[in-house]
């Protein structure tokens, strides 16, 4: 019996120290951004198609602002307690005068007028819009965040995406919504990659290949889509983000 309770105390205390150890890990958020550009390629890719997408992102009406300012609050307010280690302070981040400094690598944070609502990229205040390289190149935004940031065991990009779908009534397009987190430790290799979606429960009719463009028409179908695949992911997020922990 005393060697079991031995045994017992013995492990009790590996799981503590082996907690602690995820627990002292420290990740910095460097980019949180959404793509106002939705993705019709499952619409075609017709001249028309093309011309209406474009001129919806330039549309003012068009904000998804507000949907991504509230992705971030749950980000941090709810997912982020469900990960296995700690988030740098996002001052620490956005106010650091290299980061600050930083152009993008792909082109994303280049434009001084990127966050005006013709832009392409909405970042969350003070973020830069960051994409990453799968390829895991040397001069990646992957490798670069780790430079600046040295005293993290990691770097995440968070962002937002938006696709139509067709829906199953005929001449009708709902709007698909991606959550994409993406985890690179010290030596850039992905720790996990994460991208969920969800489908908005509405539809827009689509007349000659092309959805009705209105802002007051997608906005509500992109804010369901994106409340829909928050909910999921939240129910998931920490399964999926334990399980790759020690890659950390």
């Amino acid at each position: 019996m005393n060697t079991f309770k031995r045994i017992a105390g013995l492990t009790a205390i590996a799981l503590f120290l082996g907690t602690s150890v995820f627990a002292q890990k420290k990740v910095a958020v460097v980019t949180f951004y959404a793509d106002k550009h939705i993705d019709f390629s499952e619409l075609g890719s017709g001249a028309g198609l093309v011309a209406a997408i474009g001129s919806l992102s330039e549309d003012e009406n068009f904000n998804l602002q507000p949907v991504l300012d509230n992705f971030h609050e749950t980000f941090f307010k709810e997912y982020a307690s469900q990960f296995p280690f700690e988030l740098m302070a996002e001052e620490d981040v956005i106010n650091n005068a290299d980061y600050q400094a930083y152009d993008s690598r792909h082109g994303e944070s280049n434009d001084e007028d990127r966050n005006r609502f013709f832009q392409r990229y909405l970042t969350y205040e003070g973020y830069k819009p960051m994409a990453d390289n799968v390829l895991l190149k040397k001069n990646s935004n992957e490798l670069a965040m780790l430079d600046i940031f040295k005293d993290v065991d990691g770097v995440m990009f968070v962002n937002l995406e938006y696709a139509f779908v067709k829906k199953t009534v005929p001449f009708t397009a709902g709007i698909q919504a991606y959550v994409s987190v993406r985890l690179y430790n010290k030596e850039g290799k992905k720790v996990f990659k994460i991208r969920k979606a969800a489908n908005s429960k509405k539809s827009v009719g689509i007349v000659a290949g092309i959805p009705i463009m209105s802002p007051d028409k997608l906005l509500p179908l992109c804010e369901n889509a994106t409340a829909e695949v928050i909910e999921d992911l939240n129910k998931k997020l920490k399964k999926i983000a334990a399980k790759s922990a020690k890659k950390l």
